[in-house]
This record gives structure tokens, C-alpha cells and sequence, in this order.
């Protein structure tokens, strides 16, 4: 497999986990992890929960993916509803972090 094929695989598994969560059926959206382990990433971690808890990481998955902003404000009263805080949302500035290292000046 090569790295465009990869990475096609990753592109597919999102756009059809952005299907899955409009849908926010979680039964759906753990068989779509466990038939992908290796794009789920993170996502992972929530085949070993309970439904009700991996309900609960769907939601908060539909509110860091842009792609589902239409759907961020219903996702945070859910969360809210429970009295589960909402993770943060992610703010980009434009520009990507750099880690700056002085360098010893040669001679």
C-alpha cells in the first residue's frame, strides 16, 4: 500500500464518520471505529466503553469537527444537558506553531 492509498483511506473514513455523526446513532458509529481501528486514532478508546459513555464521545467528536458545524450548537446542549462540559473548541490562529531553538553561532 502506498502513501496515497493511505491516504485515501484516511480521507474515506472521515467523510463517512462525518455521515455517521450527522446520523449520531452510536451503535453505528462504534461498528464504524471497529472496522477502522487504524484511522480511528483516538476514537479508538470508545469500543471499550459503554454505549451510554461512548454516546457521549460521539457528541463531543461531532463539536471538534468543522466539517459538523451545523450540528456544534445541538452537540453542546446534549453535553450540557448531562452536565458534561464541552471540550473547548480549537482556535487557529492561520498560522502553524514553530518551536524556535537557539542555535550556537559557528566558529
Amino acid at each position: 500500500m502506498d502513501e496515497r492509498e493511505i491516504e485515501q483511506g484516511y480521507a474515506s473514513f472521515h467523510r463517512n464518520l462525518n455521515r455517521i455523526l450527522r446520523d449520531r446513532n452510536v451503535k453505528i458509529f462504534k461498528a464504524h471505529v471497529a472496522a477502522h481501528p487504524g484511522q480511528a486514532g483516538r476514537l479508538s478508546h470508545c469500543l471499550g466503553l459503554s454505549d451510554e459513555l461512548a454516546e457521549i464521545e460521539m457528541y463531543k467528536a461531532i463539536l471538534v469537527r468543522s466539517p459538523l458545524k451545523d450540528l456544534h450548537n445541538k452537540a453542546r446542549e446534549w453535553l450540557e444537558e448531562r452536565g458534561i462540559e464541552p471540550p473547548a473548541p480549537k482556535i487557529y490562529s492561520g498560522k502553524q506553531k514553530t518551536s524556535r531553538r537557539k542555535r550556537k553561532p559557528y566558529g
